[in-house]
């Protein structure tokens, strides 16, 4: 035995702390230590420095090195059973520094947090892939809403061939909107079909429905003729919670219409007959004993009521009220937007005249006049055609300052610059009498020479809806006065009353059957029988 580890007890002193990234590792060893030797008869720096350093790269524990402390040091040629027992501590692979704690949690620390993020996401998807695939009772459970009627945005879910009141036979959906959805049924007391509109099983809903039903019934009772073309309501019922409201069937709408027409319009003849039933619509909501607003007056609103047919009815009273019982703010939708809503100023029956007016060039046109992509889009789109709202309509404006700012030192209102920095044009330089082609024949000159669509044609229609889109809800004109305008009279060429021939002349190649139809029909039936 080498006596030189009996001259004297070593010392110790700890060494630096353990870096915390090492603390998940398979042992904690706290902190470790190191004997120093004494100065008389110890072996060499290099002796100790190779002994009591931890082998290969690793930390030693308290045991292992206290064990190879104990044990005398070889001397000579070491054994065959010495080398096997060194040769068994040295591990086969050796750790990647790259792989190392430390520089995952320093040098690498953003590619670190790359993985993390990886590995949670996937986590997540897996997660969500397990619970949709899971079939068990718990989970299907928490997807139950009104006892199993109703998915979970409160929609009753439609079944083919389900009977209401054991009368109305569901055939399948016509559309879906915020409100609920409607369905195509057959009814067997009736022997008909009919169009079912199911309101949400939520309060908010139900509570504006009825308003609907009572704006409907009163409508209704007024139209007992049903020559004002307004939808009818049949009935109204509750079933497993739900408001449903039974209406006549109609066909598809004036945007499914346009659609057909691959957004090139339709003639100015089937325009101008659309405009009519739309004005007597509004005189007849404006009538002192109903005073009705629809407030959402749009193409998708407005029906055929056979598809080879011009007649027309407006739909969805979803959003309307009497006047002077205004209960929202937001109304309309963006493109048919006034802008004494735009402005937040108090509004009444006017609105929907400027939606009309909005609605007409687009059907001529195939294209929205104003088509914003929020508020501050949507008047500046306007302000492009129609110039600056008047100054006493800022005034009074309670949002004018959304839009419009004053002048240093002068009471003038001006644009605000847009926070994305769109440029538009000029006030009042993208001219209405372009955008319908007054002097070129139509839009795109698409009607060039066409029966129905001279100059003179176009610039009654272009009075008309100037007249529509006045700024000022007070000066606009109102549906009995609009029945009355030029545009509504035979003109030199007969153009409202085009014959078969110069009704298929007017449809391009693209033009869908359907609107040739409806212009064929009613050219033959006479400009008073298309109603």
């Amino acid at each position: 035995m080498d006596h030189r580890m009996e001259q004297e007890p070593p010392q110790w002193r700890p060494t630096v702390a353990r870096p915390s990234c090492y603390q998940g590792s398979s042992r904690d060893i706290g902190i470790n230590r190191v004997p120093i030797s004494t100065a008389s008869g110890g072996e060499s720096t290099s002796q100790q420095r190779r002994r009591h350093v931890p082998l290969y790269g690793r930390l030693v524990s308290d045991d292992s090195l206290g064990s190879s402390m104990a044990a005398p040091l070889p001397t000579g040629t070491p054994s065959s059973t010495d080398i096997q027992a060194m040769q068994a501590r040295i591990p086969n692979t050796f750790r990647d520094p790259s792989a190392a704690p430390l520089r995952k949690l320093s040098v690498d620390l953003i590619k670190t947090y790359k993985h993390i993020n990886e590995v949670y996401y996937a986590k997540k998807k897996r997660r969500a892939a397990q619970i949709q695939g899971d079939d068990t009772s718990h989970k299907k459970e928490r997807k139950i809403y009104n006892d199993g009627f109703d998915d979970d945005n409160h929609d009753y879910i439609i079944k083919h061939g389900e009977k209401f009141l054991d009368r109305y036979e569901i055939d399948s959906p016509i559309g879906k909107g915020s409100f609920g959805q409607v369905v195509k049924a057959y009814d067997h007391v009736e022997q008909c079909n009919v169009a079912i509109k199911i309101i949400k099983n939520k309060k908010p809903f139900l509570n504006q429905a009825q308003i609907e039903v009572k704006l409907l019934e009163m409508m209704n009772r007024a139209d007992a003729e049903n020559k004002y073309y307004i939808v009818k309501l049949k009935r109204h019922f509750m079933w497993r919670n739900h408001l449903c409201l039974v209406f006549e069937l109609l066909s598809y709408n004036l945007y499914d219409l346009l659609r057909n027409t691959n957004f090139r319009g339709v003639s100015l003849n089937l325009t101008r007959k659309f405009a009519q039933q739309l004005c007597t619509a509004l005189l007849f909501l404006s009538t002192p004993e109903l005073s009705i607003i629809h407030c959402d007056l749009k193409p998708e609103n407005i029906l055929l009521c056979n598809a080879k047919r011009s007649a027309i009815k407006i739909v969805d009273f979803g959003s309307s009220c009497q006047l002077g019982q205004r209960i929202y703010q937001y109304i309309q939708s963006r493109f048919y937007r006034s802008p004494e809503v735009l402005l937040g100023i108090s509004y009444d029956l006017a609105i929907d005249m400027w939606s009309l007016g909005c609605i007409l060039v687009e059907m001529h046109t195939g294209e929205p006049l104003f088509s914003g992509s929020n508020e501050v889009d949507q008047m500046n789109k306007i302000i492009e055609v129609l110039g600056m709202p008047p100054k006493h309509l800022l005034d009074q404006a309670g949002k004018t300052r959304k839009f419009f700012e004053k002048v240093p030192g002068d009471r003038r209102y001006i644009l605000k610059k847009t926070k994305d920095g769109k440029k538009y044009k000029a006030p009042g330089t993208r001219r209405l009498q372009d955008i319908i082609g007054v002097d070129s024949g139509g839009p795109g000159s698409r009607r060039s020479g066409e029966a129905g669509h001279s100059q003179s044609d176009y610039l009654k229609f272009k009075d008309l809806i100037s007249r529509m889109l006045d700024y000022d809800p007070r000066t606009r004109i109102t549906p009995y006065y609009a029945l009355q305008h030029g545009f509504f009279r035979r003109t030199s060429d007969e153009g409202t009353n085009t014959g078969a021939a110069a009704a298929v002349a007017n449809h391009s190649a693209s033009s869908s059957p359907a609107v040739v139809a409806i212009d064929l029909t009613n050219s033959q039936q006479g400009s008073d029988s298309n109603q």
